[in-house]
């Protein structure tokens, strides 16, 4: 695992030092919710648990949404607000659950890169909260980790990795199936959960291109595709 550089308040969340995959990683993720606008036409976009900034400052630069990204750390928000500066972007310190859901008023999408998977407890009500602040017909866009894959099965799955990874208590990665039923009963159509990606964080660089090299032929086959390390979300409001 890569050199934290930061953490959170309590600890439990980090951010780590950008090495090896990780970089062009964060690219894709970025690209594949930049796509997510166009496909929605979205001009507002609510990014929950934006941690130090990096992905909205993505979506800034490579859209001309208007991004908002909350976090309830303030540690993050305030390294946020140092690190990405753009006219169409803003960082907030905002519990969704803990103040007013429509302090921002509505958005054409809501999104978030790993973060539902902290909230396992209250996704219900963060779930609904999503969908009350999203516009008719607007979506939904996030990205998080499959517990069928044996790296998250280690790290969400077992007490050693838990504790390697630092994980929070509660913290834990989801089944596809999971998450196919809890969308529906928040309120949100059209769900689809895409299984793919097989590139691991912060992989060295040697191992880089021959992964990116066999992934299509991983992600194509039925046998292997379920294995991959994330699932890719999308919803209608």
């Amino acid at each position: 695992m890569s050199r934290t550089v930061l953490q959170d308040e309590r600890g439990f969340n980090q951010v780590f030092k950008p090495v090896g995959s990780t970089p062009l990683r964060m690219r894709r993720r970025g690209d594949w919710f930049v796509t997510q606008i166009e496909r929605l036409g979205a001009r507002r976009v609510f990014e929950i648990g934006s941690g130090t900034g990096d992905t909205a400052a993505y979506l800034a630069e490579h859209s001309k949404a208007e991004i908002v990204a909350v976090d309830i750390s303030e540690r993050f928000v305030t390294e946020a607000r140092a690190r990405h500066a753009a006219p169409n972007l803003r960082y907030e310190l905002f519990d969704l659950l803990g103040d007013t859901p429509l302090a921002f008023g509505r958005f054409d999408m809501v999104c978030g890169n790993g973060i539902l998977h902290h909230l396992i407890l209250r996704l219900p009500d963060v779930l609904r909260a999503l969908h009350g602040v999203t516009r008719s017909n607007g979506g939904l866009a996030f990205i998080e980790p499959n517990f069928l894959n044996p790296y998250c099965a280690l790290i969400f799955g077992t007490k050693f990795g838990r504790r390697w990874a630092k994980l929070e208590p509660d913290e834990m990665a989801f089944t596809p199936g999971k998450l196919r039923s809890v969308l529906p009963a928040a309120g949100w159509r059209a769900v689809e959960v895409i299984t793919r990606d097989f590139l691991l964080p912060g992989l060295p660089e040697v191992f880089v291109k021959p992964s990116i090299a066999i992934e299509p032929v991983l992600e194509a086959t039925a046998a292997t595709r379920w294995l991959a390390q994330s699932h890719f979300i999308t919803a209608q409001a």
